[in-house]
């Protein structure tokens, strides 16, 4: 008895896809990726596909240069065209026993594995080339994920979001949908084997029951990315099992193409449906925040659609479309273009320092991307496919290994080697931090001290701490301390944890930092002052998320988890009441100039107040329009690498006007201890000041430590008055 019965096996008008036969579309083919052509002639071909396939790797390039960020649809369409090719082919060759997993990985990697590794190494040259030193490292682990098809979970795993093309965007990002795909192809013929046999012990159909597996595997996919998509958008996009039921849907309709009957006249109406969904989807959606939630199924939808149109015999169709030699010689070169023009474009970002491309800077790109997708088909992939067919798939396994395995040592040797000079370069930033102070702030690094009129002693000629290269990783030492709450839309994320910064046997005060990283940043200073004055100093954090109160009459989102956790961060402070709340009370932009007080905050300011505790705000620092260690590694002595403090800042402290502040609070501006009068640069004493563009490095939050001391007790005198009463301990246990 089988699960699902065998199509009826009608004798198959021209170009209908009655039969599985002709349902069935590139036989042996099913490990190519959607950036692969075709093989022109064969028995099965469906035309429009390999148009199709052209039309969406069109579709990812233009996007990928003048998108600005948004997702065209087409690595989706991609996505569901592996799924298609591979099911229908493995299950024929499972059914007839001819699936052998040595020839069939070697068959499928000897495409795959020549032109990744070429463009991987050439990444290698271009990141040495015009890249700032400070992302070899992280280029180098990304090569070897992608080398080894796991580089989206290495994205996932360094917090890294898809975003558009920019000189900080990693020039592999789009490794991340190869990973997935390799993924697949080496996990799907294990699968296809297991459920034909299942299939033979129990007597059922194999196409049968394989379509039950594949249409649960999805649905259940596809449930899991719209649970994950909620809670953490950015980890989904990347996760092979939030984007599994794209491919299992690809591969359903291959499973179920024999039982569709279609009305010829049917085919091109679906066809052009399909085609505008699938060129739609960029100009209309925001895949890049929407997928692989269940927007994801309009441009998924509209492959569908092309497929199912497909064969026809109407004239009318997008066959002839699909079939113009433009987009089939893009679908020729396309696995080689989508691997070569996105490193390219990064890469040339990093050499004209500009954010975005220009028109004449994209038609170089495009062009050397052509071009060298072009010889990489011809010279590279063309001949790895003779070479299997010469001497077959398990060999050309073997030669896939043994290349992977070059490349990746490579990968491992260059990274262990520049990880060490990062730990050796920390190490030097970390001792310019313990000795700032020293020999009365005259020391070779005195950072925020030069600014200081009271400090007359010249700066020596020295190198920049910490190095441009290691800027990125000098952050506060609590950054690693797992007390800091993430951004994210998971179970347990609206905790509010506390951070020890400094502490007491019987301190003196106790003060809480809370907010987001511009908060964060300052723990540094804090903890010093802390220290010197015998506080208990905690910091209660979750990066973007600063402490707000909604409007009254108003209901926060207590489902929407930075929300649900101010209001647990506002119970908890009142459970605590210590002597002072520390917040960043304004905040800068790029987009616009000046600073800005939100309401919202102003608002948690009072609600504090009224409850006896009272609110330090500190003035934001300046933000910049690019990545400050890429530019002094640039320029080392910090020139150009500035904005204006006019520019960043209003004239006046705007939290000293801002309705609904309370007038306890103490407003501290430590704006001239991080800008000139004139210019915000980005190395001051000698000291680099940002770790990106808008957070300042750990050793320079040191030097700041004097003159905040300084502000509090001009601004705050309360904390350093005698207290009668010996400060409540909290209730709660906090991380050391």
């Amino acid at each position: 008895m089988s699960v699902v019965s065998n199509p009826p096996r009608s004798a198959p008008g021209p170009g209908s896809p009655g039969t599985p036969q002709d349902a069935r579309p590139v036989p042996d083919d099913a490990a190519r990726p959607p950036a692969h052509a075709a093989p022109r002639g064969r028995s099965g071909h469906i035309p429009e596909l390999h148009g199709l396939r052209g039309l969406a790797l069109a579709l990812v390039v233009a996007f990928h240069l003048f998108g600005n960020g948004r997702v065209s649809g087409g690595v989706d369409v991609f996505l569901v065209l592996s799924g298609f090719l591979a099911t229908g082919s493995l299950l024929r060759r499972a059914e007839r026993r001819e699936l052998r997993l040595g020839e069939h990985y070697g068959r499928t990697f000897a495409r795959l594995v020549p032109p990744a590794l070429l463009v991987l190494v050439a990444t290698a040259a271009l990141a040495w080339w015009v890249m700032p030193r400070g992302i070899w490292a992280q280029t180098g682990r990304e090569i070897l994920a992608s080398a080894l098809y796991f580089v989206n979970w290495e994205m996932i795993s360094g917090q890294l979001a898809y975003g558009a093309a920019g000189p900080q965007t990693s020039p592999l990002q789009h490794f991340w949908s190869m990973s997935v795909q390799g993924q697949f192809f080496l996990a799907w013929p294990v699968v296809v084997l297991v459920v034909v046999a299942l299939a033979r012990l129990v007597r059922v159909s194999g196409r049968g029951l394989l379509l039950v597996v594949v249409a649960g595997a999805s649905v259940a996919s596809f449930v899991f990315a719209q649970e994950l998509h909620a809670a953490d958008q950015p980890v989904a996009y990347f996760h092979s099992w939030a984007r599994f039921w794209e491919l299992g849907i690809g591969g359903f309709l291959a499973l179920a193409l024999p039982w569709f009957r279609l009305p010829g006249a049917v085919r091109p109406l679906l066809g052009w449906a399909g085609l505008g969904l699938v060129v739609s989807s960029g100009f209309l959606l925001d895949g890049g925040a929407l997928f692989p939630g269940a927007w994801a199924l309009w441009p998924v939808g509209g492959a569908l659609l092309v497929l199912l149109g497909s064969g026809g015999s109407a004239g009318w169709g997008p066959r002839g479309l699909l079939q113009l030699a433009p987009l089939r010689f893009v679908a020729d070169i396309s696995y080689a273009l989508y691997l070569w023009h996105w490193p390219l474009l990064i890469a040339y970002l990093h050499h004209t320092g500009l954010e975005r491309v220009d028109a004449v800077g994209a038609a170089a790109i495009l062009s050397t991307s052509v071009l060298l997708s072009w010889l990489t088909t011809k010279l590279v992939a063309d001949p790895a496919q003779r070479f299997r067919e010469a001497f077959g798939g398990v060999r050309a396994l073997v030669a896939a290994a043994v290349c992977v395995s070059l490349v990746a040592g490579g990968a491992v040797a260059g990274v262990r080697l520049l990880e060490r000079q990062d730990a050796q370069l920390l190490a030097e930033a970390e001792a310019v931090a313990e000795a700032v102070g020293d020999d009365d702030g005259a020391s070779d690094y005195p950072g925020a001290l030069a600014l200081d009129p009271r400090h007359t002693d010249p700066v020596p000629d020295v190198a920049v701490q910490p190095a441009a290269a290691v800027a990125a990783q000098d952050r506060p030492a609590v950054d690693d301390d797992g007390c800091i709450q993430d951004n994210h839309e998971t179970p347990g994320a609206d905790a509010p944890l506390l951070c020890t910064l400094s502490d007491a046997p019987d301190p003196r005060r106790v003060v809480v930092m809370v907010g987001d990283s511009h908060t964060i940043q300052w723990a540094p200073a804090m903890t010093e002052i802390g220290a010197d004055e015998g506080w208990r100093v905690l910091l209660l954090a979750r990066r973007g998320c600063r402490l707000q109160v909604p409007p009254a009459g108003e209901q926060a989102d207590l489902t929407d988890m930075c929300w649900s956790w101010r209001a647990n961060a506002m119970k908890l402070l009142r459970q605590l009441r210590p002597d002072a709340v520390m917040v960043v009370g304004t905040r800068t932009s790029t987009i616009a100039p000046g600073d800005k007080v939100n309401p919202a905050e102003t608002r948690a300011w009072k609600r504090l107040d009224r409850a006896g505790i009272r609110v330090v705000t500190l003035r934001d620092n300046p933000r910049f329009e690019f990545d400050m260690p890429a530019c002094v590694e640039e320029h080392p002595d910090g020139t150009g690498c500035t904005r204006p403090r006019a520019d960043a800042f209003s004239p006046v402290n705007p939290v000293r006007q801002a309705e609904g502040a309370p007038r306890s609070a103490a407003h501290l501006d430590l704006t001239p201890h991080i800008c000139g009068p004139v210019l915000c640069k980005g190395v001051v004493g000698n000291v680099l000041v940002y770790r990106d563009d808008d957070h300042m490095t750990a050793t320079y939050a040191t030097t700041l430590a004097e003159p905040l001391h300084a502000a509090l007790r001009a601004r705050a005198g309360w904390l350093f008055r005698d207290r009668p009463q010996t400060p409540q301990t909290p209730p709660l246990q906090t991380h050391p």
